[in-house]
């Protein structure tokens, strides 16, 4: 644990110095819902069918383009090999990885979620219950994103190839909480089947993959 608090001190004090590096899903997740506004129109009905839709496709998109190099600055500066040298197991970094990841991306997102849906013609009560379906997924979204960017850890156009592995596993969670929201937006339902179907996604995401991610680094050192 003591390496994993020093991992995640040490990428915490680089994002913030950086000047950018935990913004940039902010920024994404922004643009992206202020695109869809104005794609949508101007009808507020229009906007608020199109809201569920825009909030999770956007959070998904965030969530992956943060991760795309989460693992790869410590393999080109020879990080990555010291640690699984020195230490002989991974888990404690892919741990920081992963809370550095929840921290400067996913969190920021679902603090920010309630105000950016006003724009789509959502209110603010119904934003802040969209944003508590978004944090019961959100972890699901963030596995995935950090198993991607394992797997495509120091493979050239790394990024590109992550967001093509990480379509596949992202569509239940997609599917899943959107029909959720939408459920909650018709009838303020807030813990329906939907959403604990997207709890045990969260969870099942939470158990396999520490296992693959750190299995793909290892692969990525060889």
């Amino acid at each position: 644990m003591n390496l994993a608090f020093a991992i995640l001190n040490r990428d915490l004090k680089i994002a913030f110095r950086s000047g950018g590096g935990w913004f940039y899903a902010l920024f994404f997740f922004a643009v992206f819902t202020a695109l869809a506004a104005i794609a949508f129109g101007p009808s507020l009905s229009a906007l608020a069918v199109a809201a569920p839709a825009a909030l999770w496709l956007a959070a998904a998109l965030a969530i992956q383009f943060a991760a795309a190099d989460l693992f790869e600055r410590d393999m080109n500066d020879g990080s990555l090999r010291v640690i699984a040298a020195e230490q002989g197991e991974l888990a404690p970094y892919a741990l920081a990885k992963t809370a550095l990841l929840a921290l400067t991306a996913a969190a920021p997102l679902i603090i920010a979620a309630p105000f950016f849906l006003t724009m789509l013609g959502v209110s603010l009560v119904q934003g802040f219950g969209a944003a508590l379906l978004l944090l019961i997924g959100a972890p699901a979204l963030l596995f995935i994103a950090v198993l991607t960017s394992a797997l495509s850890t120091g493979l050239r156009a790394g990024g590109l190839l992550a967001m093509i592995i990480a379509a596949p596993f992202a569509a239940p969670v997609l599917v899943f909480g959107v029909t959720a929201t939408k459920a909650f937006f018709a009838g303020g339902d807030l813990f329906g089947p939907e959403s604990l179907i997207l709890g045990a996604l969260s969870l099942f995401m939470a158990a396999a993959t520490p296992v693959f991610a750190i299995a793909a680094l290892r692969v990525s050192l060889e």
